[in-house]
């Protein structure tokens, strides 16, 4: 629809038919803040559905400043007709609303900003500035700065983990030695402990093969008695 063609239904003093109306429709879609389609599109589904479907009155309602003079303009009924006789003797019936609209013309200045809203070409996507591209590669590099500083802390946070892990782990192989030297210390036999008692409270606790070493260097430190310490040595077998 054209600026002309709106103009046109604007100024009907008679009612909208259906094709009007789906022209009406499209202008709703491209320009939905412009009031007068809405109102034109209220009125027109209030005389012909009695208000049972009023979608377009809810757009109607947001975009007017006046709602009393919204409700009276859709609802007012089209009577007290008027004879009017032309030159040519023709009779045409104009009802009261008609004649008001007929009577009270829109101004000039209300039509030429009905044709600059509905001419009026979409604005043109803005190019940014040289400082604004400057600005917005700047950031860019900033951040992409940041990021790389970020993934370097990461990565040492992690390094130092794994040799935090690392030492641990060494120190636990060497405390698991230490013990494991004390375990086997544990089970020698101090030459100094060599006595026929000593071994004699290990055969008690069921320690015979201690028992039985400290009998057998007991032999070779006291010759004379090893038949002595042979017998004892066989008593461990029992």
């Amino acid at each position: 629809m054209n600026a002309s063609q709106f103009l046109e239904i604007i100024q009907k003093t008679y009612p909208l038919d259906h094709n009007e109306l789906q022209q009406l429709q499209k202008v709703q879609e491209n320009f939905p803040y412009f009031q007068i389609p809405h109102v034109l599109s209220a009125r027109y589904e209030f005389l012909n559905e009695g208000g049972q479907n009023p979608s377009s009155l809810g757009y109607a309602a947001i975009t007017s400043p006046n709602r009393i003079w919204l409700k009276t303009l859709i609802e007012k009924k089209d009577e007290d007709v008027i004879l009017v006789k032309n030159p040519t003797s023709k009779v045409e019936v104009i009802t009261e609303a008609q004649a008001e609209i007929i009577t009270a013309p829109l101004p000039t200045e209300v039509i030429a900003e009905v044709i600059a809203e509905v001419v009026k070409p979409k604005p043109k996507r803005r190019t940014p500035p040289k400082d604004d591209l400057i600005e917005t590669i700047r950031r860019k590099v900033k951040k992409e700065i940041l990021d790389e500083k970020k993934k370097e802390q990461i990565d040492l946070i992690k390094a130092f983990s794994k040799k935090s892990i690392k030492l641990a782990t060494i120190k636990e192989i060497e405390a698991n030695q230490n013990t494991e030297n004390l375990a086997a210390a544990s089970t020698k036999i101090n030459d100094n402990l060599i006595s026929e008692s000593y071994a004699a409270i290990l055969a008690n606790q069921g320690k015979k093969q201690l028992a039985k070493e400290i009998y057998e260097k007991l032999v070779l430190k006291f010759p004379d008695k090893r038949t002595y310490f042979a017998d004892l040595i066989e008593k461990l077998k029992d």
